[in-house]
């Protein structure tokens, strides 16, 4: 569930700001950016353990993008993302986001491939996308697959929408029997206030591993709000969600999952501060694992160093009894 690309809604501090253009004529653009990111990791693996640390670089990132004019109001485009580890023995490289699409400026964008959902950009990352460690500092809410991905997506005036359909093979026969997922979300702008609400059904089987899904359906609400001042610029953001399950056994299956997270994101000067708090209410999985109350707390520390330099500093408690995933990452990030 970690993004690819940082949106704090400030420019300066965000991933991809430093792209390079390295051809443009009329009608073609092409653009590489280069996203380097070194880190100790600081990690409680199992529950009442000493935390074991890292030296990793996995959010390190090649995307490579394109794009042509074929006329007034179509345009096409793709992109194709690399992720390596430059700090692992002979790492396997591996792809992210790759999508290629048709943007019309009168009937919207449609794209397919794999990329994360217009729901989850947009509604379940609303609290935490300003968190650019590599490791994820709350319990995300599920929007659905990322691969075998067709997104419709449109902007009219302050309202946009998007919808999402993905696809899942089912374990028994990958080759066949295909399981559809489907997305709604609307975001709507009114100047500083920005709301987004959504509704998914999720494939019943994930898009790489075949395996059932552990959630069927999701929903949410979520509201963000800028305020400028002399101060720097500050942001609230709000979300309200919920998973309902998938289980074979009937008493477990369609019971709800409940997020309630809110996070305030300061930035003055070259420093950037942020604090999210998360309530998660964990349906029962078995009779071995019961329902469970998670109060998830995280914080955040970047100082901009110019030119897409970074240096950040991330602490999470997940509130997982005997501190099982609470780490602490800090790192430099730098964006070419």
């Amino acid at each position: 569930m970690k993004k690819t690309a940082i949106a704090l809604g400030i420019a300066a501090m965000a991933c991809g700001a430093q792209a390079a253009e390295v051809f443009k004529n009329a009608d073609t653009a092409i653009e590489v950016n280069l996203d380097l990111q070194f880190y100790n990791l600081n990690v409680v693996e199992t529950a009442n353990t000493t935390a074991r640390n890292y030296i990793k670089g996995d959010g390190t990132q090649a995307q490579f993008k394109a794009s042509k004019v074929i006329n007034e109001d179509l345009t096409v485009f793709g992109q194709i993302e690399l992720d390596g580890d430059p700090v692992g023995d002979n790492a396997t490289l591996l792809t992210d986001d790759m999508k290629f699409g048709l943007t019309s400026k009168t009937w919207g964008t449609i794209q397919l491939g794999q990329f994360d959902s217009f729901m989850e950009d947009e509604l379940m990352e609303m609290t935490n996308s300003f968190i650019i460690s590599k490791s994820d500092a709350i319990t995300e809410p599920t929007a659905g697959n990322d691969g075998r991905h067709i997104l419709w997506k449109h902007k009219i005036g302050s309202l946009a929408v998007g919808v999402d359909l993905t696809q899942g093979y089912n374990a028994a026969s990958s080759a066949t029997d295909g399981t559809n997922g489907v997305a709604f979300t609307a975001t709507y702008t009114m100047g500083d206030l920005k709301l987004a609400a959504g509704s998914s059904t999720i494939a019943r089987y994930n898009s790489s591993t075949y395996a059932a899904n552990s959630f069927k359906g999701a929903s949410g609400f979520g509201a963000s709000y800028t305020l400028n001042s002399a101060a720097g610029v500050t942001k609230f953001n709000l979300l309200s969600a919920t998973n309902t399950s998938y289980s074979t056994t009937a008493a477990y299956d369609g019971l709800d999952t409940k997020y309630n997270s809110g996070s305030i994101v300061h930035t003055f000067g070259q420093w950037n501060v942020g604090v999210l708090g998360s309530a998660r209410s964990a349906a029962a999985t078995s009779s071995t694992v019961a329902a469970t109350e998670y109060q998830e707390t995280a914080y955040q520390v970047v100082y901009d160093l110019g030119k897409g330099a970074r240096l950040y500093a991330t602490n999470s408690n997940l509130g997982a009894s005997g501190g099982k995933g609470n780490f602490t990452e800090v790192g430099f990030l730098m964006s070419f």
